[in-house]
């Protein structure tokens, strides 16, 4: 009885919420970015229906306040993006280049982004930029050249961390499980 009364309830939920993700799966391959390109003009975001979506340098506004800046860093699922503000609003400047149902990606993106940024620099000089953009993409702010020595140190800092802490809970666990061997009794 409790078997009908769950599945009553189980089943109507469970094809509501598939229909609400292909709704949504549906939504979402539409603003699909094919391409992305930077140019003298902007950032160019060519989407698999076609359209093209723009953000021009000559578009961005300055903020107006001493201690904020015009081009900063949002955080979004882990990772920053470049947070401008862009005819009235402010707006995430997306350089992820994967696609809703990840079967493309963009390879170049951290080109396309430095490129953006050395872009705003030359053609908008007024604008303010977050010194902390050059750190946490790895860019030289002299020449917009990849910093590979910077990047590669920090992944084999992060690395050497993510191995001594598995060392150590490795042994932690090999510990316990002697442990805990040792005190068992065996009865035959």
């Amino acid at each position: 009885m409790v078997l009908v009364v769950v599945s009553i309830v189980y089943y109507p939920a469970l094809g509501f919420g598939l229909y609400r993700f292909i709704l949504y799966q549906k939504t979402v391959r539409k603003r699909e970015v094919k391409k992305i390109v930077v140019d003298d003009k902007g950032v160019h975001y060519e989407r698999k229906n076609g359209t093209i979506d723009r953000i021009l340098y000559q578009d961005l506004e300055k903020y107006h306040l001493a201690d904020e800046y015009d081009v900063n860093l949002s955080p979004r699922n882990k990772i920053y993006v470049l947070q401008v503000k862009h005819n009235d609003s402010v707006i995430n400047v997306d350089f992820d280049g994967v696609d809703a149902g990840y079967s493309s990606y963009i390879v170049n993106l951290r080109a396309l982004r430095r490129k953006y940024i050395q872009g705003i620099v030359y053609f908008r000089p007024d604008l303010r930029i977050n010194p902390c953009i050059y750190t946490t993409y790895n860019i030289n702010p002299v020449d917009f050249t990849f910093d590979k020595k910077k990047y590669w140190t920090a992944f084999a800092k992060t690395l050497a961390v993510l191995i001594l802490l598995g060392s150590v809970l490795g042994c932690i666990m090999l510990g316990l499980v002697k442990w805990l061997s040792k005190d068992q009794i065996y009865f035959h």
